[in-house]
């Protein structure tokens, strides 16, 4: 695990939450903000708080933010659908960007956000990906993970996302692989994509450079028996997909 600077901090809340979950499982003594993450841990997650989110969901989601830092470096980079903030610190701070804007719809995640990860060069706004609150051409890099299959209204959050991005700027996004042909389907989700369906909705506003598998190694129908890791798509292995990332670039 990458542990970003504001790790120090959030450890003595991780060893306290540790003990008081060892306690029959009472939140009772949490505090709000954790009893927050604990009732909601299914659709949140803070990759640094193993306290509350398990190990192998937790180093699922931080795998694409690392495979994320290698595009960031010296960029103006916005996270949309930012969630609890740890992914936007770790662009800053192991991505190298020059400065990261998280924006999130949730009220309480975007507050979470502001206390536990704002730093100098990294900021949150609570807001929609259907209306961000930027000029046009003003970011070098979008990241948007697990964002896509949740609203309703794919065209304006791929217009929004292209508006936003300068000429040639690149679009990095993930999405479950078809997980809506499984009988355990995800609540959340208004809509599913394969890797054609996923390719012809990205191609209509981006160039695509690359598409790669992502998988978490856990034993579910969702992985697929696969190791944990990321690795380029092709025609022979992306039915073997748990999830997809997109590497995109502005037409």
């Amino acid at each position: 695990m990458f542990f970003t600077k504001k790790y120090k901090n959030i450890l003595k809340k991780i060893q306290q939450n540790i003990e008081l979950l060892n306690q029959n499982n009472d939140i009772l003594k949490m505090s709000e903000e954790d009893k927050f993450l604990f009732e909601n841990r299914g659709l949140r997650m803070d990759a640094n708080r193993l306290d509350i989110f398990d190990i192998k969901r937790a180093n699922f989601h931080l795998d694409r933010y690392n495979f994320a830092c290698r595009y960031t470096e010296n960029k103006i980079v916005l996270d949309v659908a930012s969630g609890l903030g740890y992914g936007a610190d770790i662009i800053a701070s192991l991505g190298l960007a020059t400065k990261v804007i998280g924006v999130e719809l949730c009220k309480e995640a975007y507050e979470y956000s502001v206390k536990n990860y704002s730093s100098l060069n990294t900021t949150f706004y609570n807001g929609s990906i259907l209306n961000l609150p930027f000029e046009n051409n003003s970011f070098d890099v979008v990241t948007s993970f697990e964002t896509i299959e949740h609203v309703e209204d794919e065209i304006s959050q791929l217009n929004e996302i292209y508006r936003v991005l300068k000429n040639n700027g690149l679009y990095i996004l993930s999405t479950p692989n078809d997980w809506n042909n499984l009988d355990d389907k995800n609540p959340y989700h208004v809509r599913c994509y394969t890797y054609d369906s996923l390719k012809e909705a990205i191609s209509n506003k981006f160039d695509i450079i690359n598409i790669y598998n992502q998988n978490s190694g856990s034993q579910n129908v969702f992985n697929k028996n696969q190791k944990r890791g990321i690795c380029l798509t092709t025609l022979a292995n992306h039915h073997l997909a748990e999830c997809f990332i997109v590497v995109a670039q502005k037409k």
